[in-house]
């Protein structure tokens, strides 16, 4: 039971969920720039895994240190690990610093510097620019903190090629362009934004009103799908994948131009869950488009 007990802690404090899928996103990136160009390899993709799952869980939990107090006052955050006093600051701090660290010099070690820097941009923007310095300052903290979300498929491409070029960057802003759509969907809920409130953060709906903060998840989903576009095009990827992208695209836009015209909670809400879907889709169908 104990060792059960230990191993959900770590669970929460990771956020496994968020990890795994960010984690997916370097994957698929590696694999949709590898394999096309016949230097795919399985170790490559292990220690690219385990090098990037330590280091993004390790600045997982240095977050969770940072927002202890925040998360204390929220409901939704007010059950993790530190706020319930399951476990002690310090050793959230100490494990936060041994996986990031430990993270790195792996990647460094066992793959190679140019990853390494961008695993190593990952965690600078997500957790001194993002929770340190902007979180509690400017509701445009998200746009960091969505840049950090991007930058794992930069990695995965960047093993892969050896280099950061403009799909790389497409990659990230197609990440970065879906992360305020989720974060500011359920910013929206009435609970939420109570919890934002609360804890003094200012997050976008605190400081704006329902219809602009609906404008900008409208937006954002705007932009990620022309992203997509661009990104299959330039991937060059087999015509039949490109018009089932093609057609979501489509519909995302669809309802942009509804949610920008007359912004509801119901056409709002409905971008999140397309948009929630499309995120991993839209990786896996690049990857399965560039490997046929």
């Amino acid at each position: 039971m104990k060792i059960r007990k230990i191993l959900w802690n770590y669970h929460e404090l990771v956020k496994s969920k968020q990890t795994i899928l960010l984690l997916a996103t370097c994957i698929f990136a590696y694999l949709m720039s590898a394999i096309p160009l016949g230097v795919f390899n399985w170790l490559e993709v292990f220690l690219l895994s385990l090098s990037t799952f330590i280091a993004i869980s390790g600045t997982t939990i240095l977050n969770m240190y940072i927002d202890r107090d925040i998360d204390a006052k929220m409901e939704r955050t007010k059950d993790r690990p530190l706020p319930s006093g399951k476990i002690t600051p310090k050793f959230v701090l100490i494990n936060g610093i041994i996986f990031t660290v430990l993270g790195l010099i792996l990647t460094l070690f066992l793959i190679n510097w140019t990853t390494t820097l961008v695993i190593f941009l990952g965690f600078f923007f997500d957790f001194v620019i993002y929770s340190i310095w902007l979180k509690r300052r400017t509701k445009y903290s998200i746009l960091f903190g969505g840049i950090a979300g991007g930058l794992p498929a930069v990695a995965g491409r960047v093993q892969a090629i050896g280099t950061i070029d403009g799909i790389a960057i497409l990659l990230m802003f197609f990440i970065l362009t879906w992360i305020p759509i989720h974060i500011l969907t359920l910013a929206l809920m009435p609970h939420n934004l109570e919890g934002y409130r609360n804890a003094g953060v200012p997050m976008w709906p605190v400081l704006s009103s329902e219809q602009e903060t609906m404008r900008v998840i409208g937006g954002s989903a705007l932009v990620n799908a022309i992203v997509m576009g661009i990104t299959a095009i330039l991937l060059k990827i087999h015509w039949i994948v490109g018009i089932i992208i093609g057609v979501l695209c489509i519909l995302l836009i669809v309802l942009v131009i509804m949610d920008l015209v007359k912004p509801t909670q119901k056409i709002t809400f409905t971008i999140f869950k397309f948009a929630s879907a499309f995120m991993l889709l839209g990786f896996v169908l690049l990857y399965v488009g560039a490997i046929i």
